[in-house]
Formats: C-alpha cells, structure tokens, sequence
C-alpha cells in the first residue's frame, strides 16, 4: 500500500511554523505520511517537497499580494500539475487566505478531502468568504472559541482545534535568566516595543512609536524602551530610530521573554498580542494604514475589535487603535495611563486572565493532525 500523501499550502514564517509542527504530530500517527507543497524552512526540515523553489513570505494585507498575483497563480497550478500528475489523498492548506481558498476549490474540483487548518479570519473581516469554505472545504479547523457558531450558522463544517501557538509557547517557554537579565538591564520601568514582523509594518510604525516613547519618557524620566523585531529587519528599525539613546534594539532575546520582563507593551495589532498576554503583561494595541486601507477595511469589517484579546473578552480590556495617520499623542496617553493608573494595570491584567481562560493550553497540533487523518 503506498504511503498517504499529503500536500499542504503555506504562505508566512508563523504558518511555516506551526505546519512543521502539525507534521511531526501526523508522522506520530502515521509514521509513513509524506508531504508536499508550498513552505519554509521549518517545514522543509520535516522533510517537505517543496513544489516551488521561489515561495515567499505573505503579506498581512491583501493590497500588499496585488503584485504578486501572477507568481501565485503559477504556483497554483503548479499545485494542480502535481496533485493531477501524482495524485495525494489529502489537501491541507493552513492560513494565507488569498492563496489558500483557491487550492481549497482545485482539491475540492478534484473531488479530494480538504481540512483547512486555520483559516481566514472571516469572524474578523471578509465574512463573505464564509460561502467559498462551504463550497471548497471538507472540514474546517478553528483556532478560536468564538468561530464555531459563526461557522454554524453559514454551513460550514467546522471543528474547534485550539491554536498552535499554546504549543509553541509550551515548548518554548521564556528563559527566566534572560527575563531577569533584561530586566536588571533596563529597571522596572520596561516597555517593551513590538512595531509588526513585516517590512511595512516597521516602516509604518516606528516614527509614531519613537514619539510616543518620547512623550511617555518625559512623564516617567525612569522608563525605559526596548524593541525587539526579527534579526531581518534589524538594519531598518535602526535606520528608522532618530534618537539611539532613546529606544534600544534587541535580538538576544525571543518576543515571550520579552514581553514577561516588561511593564507594559505597546504594540501592533495580530498573534503578538496573543504572545503578550500570555505573559500577563498589561498593552496598548495600534495598527496604522493608509486612509484608502482603512475605508476598505472598516467596509469589510466583521468584528468592533481588532485586538484578539479583546475579541475573546468580548469587550475592550487592551486599548486599541486602529489608525490613518500617526497618532502618538493617543499611543503615549494610553501607555502613561498603565503606567500610572494601578487600578487600569491590574483591571487589564485580570481581563486578559479571564479572556485567555481555558483557551491558552497546548495540544492543539496534535488534535489537527487527529483530525486530518480522520478524513482519510
């Protein structure tokens, strides 16, 4: 009997990551399993067949792929050349909407099983995707609480996994010495500074950041600023930072222990959040775009929040913004106010317990990868 098959589409470093451990956990079950498809370097370690030599990092914002949108499509037919050439008995896409729908429809074409693993956050925007998963999905792998009853109600078949994160965070918990290395480093008044993972997001973000710590500094002479971006685009972020004494970069430590050694954290909207209050760490959450981004966005929109906090609470517990042009009056306003406020700390401490509260616990990789292989 050969060997399953199965081909697995993704399309950023966090789905690089979290597929790679999905893999470990099917090839657990399954020891035989072979994969191919679209990945990274984590994946390809786990012994992936990468199906296009070119495949690069997503984007957090659709305008950003417009350009790209001939490279996608050759290699979703690429997809499609192998799955009709070869044959696999499973498609298993992972995040990376824009792409991973349509190889959701071509496995559906080819009258293949399709468990979509954490897909587009339609509960957030673009609920109208709801109708092309009920078309192209076999079964829909949730991440959050809140998604199974919106799911529901649109026909889709869909089972709450849990979300891989918890997994990694357990795996690789913060280092307690290099939280009280930073800690002895910068005192007790640590902010730490999480401008985005992405190239236009740290060029959005910083200039609005760097004036915002300005302000905050003036009003807390002790505090004191770190920033922590992936090693790529250190180099930027240093350009970007027009008063070094001001904001210290750092990449000796990972974004949890981080996040643990601070007092507050201001930063962008998405999974960081996740990472932070998990470490129990009081934050304020922006995310800037342009005017033409933000008209299309809040036209989209499906969720009053942005912050997934927030969305779990079902109520604002994180300051949040989403923002058109700079606002660091907002921003350091905000921050001053748990800096300042205990009775604001400790009501957003107990808010982000309380909304991660049976969700933040690992295992979620092992229940996907049980769930694919029930769909052969």
């Amino acid at each position: 009997m050969a060997p399953l098959s199965v081909l697995l589409g993704v399309g950023d470093v966090s789905g690089d990551l979290h597929a790679a451990r999905l893999m470990r956990a099917m090839r657990r079950l399954e020891p035989d399993v072979r994969f191919v498809g679209l990945g990274m370097t984590r994946m390809a370690e786990e012994g992936l067949h990468e199906l296009s030599a070119d495949w690069e990092r997503g984007s957090a914002m659709w305008m950003h792929n417009v350009a790209r949108l001939n490279r996608h499509h050759r290699r979703l037919m690429t997809c499609c050349d192998y799955i009709d050439r070869e044959g696999v008995d499973l498609v298993l896409p992972m995040d990376f909407g824009g792409f991973n729908l349509y190889l959701s429809r071509e496995g559906t074409r080819r009258g293949l099983p399709v468990f979509y693993y954490i897909p587009p956050q339609v509960w957030a925007h673009a609920a109208y995707r709801l109708k092309k998963l009920r078309r192209w999905v076999t079964l829909a792998g949730l991440i959050y609480p809140f998604e199974p009853p919106l799911y529901e109600r649109y026909g889709v078949p869909a089972r709450f996994i849990g979300h891989p994160l918890f997994d990694e965070i357990a795996e690789n918990p913060p280092s307690p010495a290099a939280v009280e290395r930073l800690r002895a480093r910068f005192g007790a008044q640590l902010v730490g500074l999480f401008p985005g993972s992405r190239l236009q997001e740290v060029r959005a973000h910083m200039p609005m950041l760097e004036a915002a710590c300005r302000m905050i500094r003036t009003a807390v002479p002790d505090a004191a600023f770190v920033l922590r971006c992936p090693p790529a685009l250190r180099a930027m972020a240093a350009a970007l930072i027009r008063d070094e004494r001001l904001i210290v970069l750092v990449d000796d430590v990972t974004p949890l222990e981080l996040a643990r050694a601070a007092r507050i954290c201001l930063t962008k909207s998405g999974t960081i959040t996740l990472e932070i209050a998990s470490q129990g760490t009081p934050m304020v959450v922006f995310y800037r775009c342009t005017p033409f981004l933000l008209f299309i966005a809040y036209g989209i929109a499906s969720s009053p929040w942005v912050t997934l906090v927030n969305t779990l609470a079902g109520r604002e517990v994180c300051a949040e913004k989403v923002m058109r042009r700079d606002e660091p009056d907002w921003l350091a306003r905000q921050g001053l106010r748990l800096l300042q406020d205990a009775e604001a700390y400790e009501a957003c401490r107990r808010g982000m317990a309380e909304a991660l509260s049976g969700f933040a616990v690992p295992g979620a990789s092992v229940r996907a990868a049980e769930t694919a292989l029930s769909l052969l």
